[in-house]
């Protein structure tokens, strides 16, 4: 901000005293004062869509690192829920195949008497 006043001072500042000693008619100050307001507004321009553009730039990164990030955290619980459910589906293999077995002895105690 006070950077941008101090230019905005110095320009100023440059304009009247350009305009009290220049030894140019009315006409041409007045042109020259034109030329020197264009150059310094596309000066200022020119800046202005520098600094969108590493703004823009900077917010891709912080994007991109987001988006790593969270796809990192997704493989994680997609893998840890991979492995609860191989988890699950053993015990409940170990439970039918202990059922089965108790069953079969149930079977053959049943034959037996």
């Amino acid at each position: 901000m006070r950077s941008s006043r101090d230019f905005l001072l110095g320009f100023i500042t440059g304009v009247v005293a350009g305009i009290l000693t220049a030894p140019k008619s009315g006409r041409e100050s007045r042109q020259w004062i034109q030329d020197e307001a264009d150059k310094r507004t596309k000066d200022l321009q020119d800046q202005w869509s520098k600094g969108v553009e590493q703004v823009k730039s900077q917010v891709d990164q912080v994007k991109s690192q987001v988006n790593q990030q969270v796809n990192q955290w997704t493989d994680k619980l997609q893998d840890k829920g991979g492995q609860n459910k191989d988890e699950f589906n053993n015990t409940v293999d170990n439970v039918a195949d202990k059922a089965h077995s108790g069953v079969e002895s149930a079977k053959q105690s049943v034959k037996t008497e």
